[in-house]
């Protein structure tokens, strides 16, 4: 119990350091979420952090979404893994069933995500992949591009930030 309101202390700092909550969409998060819903042939790729109890989305491709219930999506079971988060069927498991984006619009049948990691190697949220389809489980190639892919995603926010300190500081 400790621990985890430990990490989640430590994530919410990271998520809050990386000063992008709230920032405009940029085309250079809408490329790796096209790049995703490409190698996946989905229809819906989405970069997510997570903040406290909220999932924000800097990009999204095939879905227009700001903010949800951290409760509300499957990205808080990406986190904190080596590699990818996948469901093949959450309209029948138990963890999801329930969720708005399951039960109701856009009726999601499949996830997987890959974690952002901070360089701290604290993981502030996801880049994911949805489909309105059942799917087979990814191939190894398919899970390492996602996870090459949020991990280039991962340096771009570090570069992005280091870019607003620079501009403040000049």
């Amino acid at each position: 119990m400790l621990l985890n309101l430990w990490r989640e202390r430590k994530r919410a700092q990271a998520v809050r350091d990386l000063d992008i909550l709230g920032s405009e969409r940029e085309p250079a998060f809408d490329r790796f979420v096209a790049a995703a819903a490409r190698a996946f042939d989905a229809p819906i790729a989405l970069m997510s952090l997570i903040h406290d109890d909220q999932q924000w989305f800097k990009a999204g491709h095939g879905l227009v979404i700001d903010c949800i219930p951290r409760d509300s999506g499957f990205c808080s079971f990406t986190l904190d893994r080596p590699d990818v988060f996948e469901t093949h069927d959450p309209e029948h498991d138990p963890r999801f069933a329930h969720l708005p984006v399951v039960t109701g619009e856009p009726h999601v049948r499949y996830y997987i995500g890959a974690p952002l990691r901070r360089v701290s190697g604290i993981d502030v949220g996801a880049l994911c992949v949805l489909d309105t389809k059942r799917r087979a489980p990814a191939s190894a190639d398919q899970k390492a591009y996602l996870v090459g892919l949020a991990r280039q995603a991962s340096t771009a926010m570090e570069n992005r930030l280091d870019l607003l300190r620079r501009g403040a500081a000049a």
